[in-house]
């Protein structure tokens, strides 16, 4: 029954999509931000940064990520390629590319939800609550599978044929999404049963043949992550990131979006002021007792990106039944989304304050010493365990007058000898000290 009070009035699709492209902005400022403090460097950032500098490629981590890689790095690619040397500008370059996917998911599911524009919220709670937890893996391949799934979805879900640009559209997605993540194999395995179920609804030998492509592409990218599952480029891998999972519990953001969807769903389902209340409370309750902590911690942050394999099919479920129903975008809809996305924003930029305070530290320190600086002498300042000479040497602006080593320097894992190598040599104003000292 459709009430006649102004908050349950059905907004317009032009102010939908408006709304839409607003708070993706505040989702994009509250990211941008983070870039402005280099987030990007948090965990192994600047491990991937030095990677593309010195060689000029991409890092090639791993075959079934490979289209992330892309789609994400190319920029700084090109950029190193076209001989740009100056760190600062290629710094915005890495932000820019690591930032492409979610522009690109956006306006493509935009346009795949024009029809339903109401259904393009489901994206935006997914990259407020999901992608933003992630802030010191804000680069990681992850990140790109959770933007490129959705436009694929919204693509899978229409209720009626497509059209050729969506087909074109469609097929381009699927081919990315093939090597994105090992967790494809979740997000592949739902686009199979959509796809397959589309072809066999089919009407006409266009759409019937096209979906049967789509599925095709949709179970190779389920093949190729089961493969690398059983076959992990590194066998700790699965422990670590089964024990993510649990990880992952102790975020408050994803608890906030996904809490937000099921019981509004919920609510809507059973007309349950109930769950309505709670739909409000839980998230408001979460938020405010977060505020309480100047950040989310490393492994914490790190351990989201299982949420691809737990949350984002919880939350594409949840869409699937709306576009089932007759779910409209009212005012009221539209005021809690907006709190909802502009909350978990303003959360990401108030947990920035611990990164701000252990990177002033940290360039702290650079300035203040000469040479080879043992961690111990500064208690032990560490973000990450085996970062500390590369962000030495991305916060150095060009001139490393000294570096500081891991707290396990001496047994731990090392990307580089920093007593007898460097890393952005050709973007380094002045070779160090102490290296040409170890020289003579």
């Amino acid at each position: 029954m459709i009430m006649n009070s102004e908050a349950e009035m059905e907004l317009k699709p032009r102010v939908v999509r408006s709304c839409a492209v607003a708070l993706f902005a505040i989702i994009s400022g509250a990211l941008w931000i983070g870039f402005s403090v280099d987030t990007y460097f948090g965990s192994d950032g600047p491990f991937y940064f030095a990677i593309i500098l010195d060689n000029g490629t991409f890092t090639n981590i791993a075959p079934s990520r490979a289209h992330a890689e892309w789609m994400s790095q190319w920029p700084l690619v090109w950029a190193v390629r076209s001989g740009v040397s100056d760190l600062k500008l290629l710094e915005v370059i890495f932000g820019l590319g690591i930032w492409f996917p979610w522009v690109l998911g956006f306006v493509v599911s935009l346009y795949a939800t024009r029809e339903r524009p109401a259904l393009i919220v489901f994206y935006l709670i997914s990259l407020a609550s999901l992608n933003l937890a992630g802030w010191c893996l804000i680069y990681g391949e992850h990140m790109v599978l959770l933007s490129i799934a959705w436009p694929i979805f919204y693509l899978a879900i229409l209720r009626r044929p497509l059209n050729v640009v969506e087909q074109i559209l469609t097929a381009a997605l699927l081919l990315v999404h093939m090597r994105l993540y090992e967790t494809t194999i979740a997000s592949g395995s739902i686009f199979v049963v959509l796809f397959a179920f589309r072809g066999w609804l089919a009407t006409s030998h266009r759409e019937r043949w096209g979906n049967s492509f789509f599925t095709i592409l949709a179970m190779a990218s389920v093949m190729i992550a089961a493969y690398w599952i059983i076959n992990p480029r590194d066998a700790d891998n699965r422990g670590h990131f089964l024990g993510a999972i649990g990880a992952s519990l102790g975020h408050p953001y994803p608890w906030m979006g996904v809490s937000f969807v099921v019981l509004t769903a919920w609510g809507y389902l059973f007309s349950s002021s109930r769950a309505f209340l709670a739909a409000w409370m839980m998230p408001l309750v979460i938020g405010v007792l977060s505020l309480l902590s100047p950040g989310i911690m490393g492994g914490i942050s790190f351990s989201t990106r299982t949420l691809t394999l737990t949350a984002l099919p919880l939350l594409m479920f949840v869409t699937a039944m709306a576009s089932l129903s007759s779910f409209r975008f009212t005012k009221k809809w539209a005021l809690s989304v907006s709190a909802l996305i502009v909350g978990l924003s303003l959360l990401h930029v108030r947990h920035l304050q611990s990164w701000i305070e252990f990177r002033s530290e940290f360039k702290g320190v650079l300035k203040e010493e000469q040479g080879l600086v043992n961690p111990a002498d500064h208690d032990d300042i560490d973000h990450w365990g085996w970062t500390n000479p590369l962000l030495s040497y991305v916060w150095s602006e060009g001139e490393v007058r000294s570096v500081i080593l891991n707290r396990n320097f001496e047994s731990g894992y090392e990307p580089f000898d920093p007593f007898t190598e460097m890393v952005l040599e050709k973007y380094l104003a002045k070779k160090p000290n102490f290296l040409e000292a170890a020289e003579e």
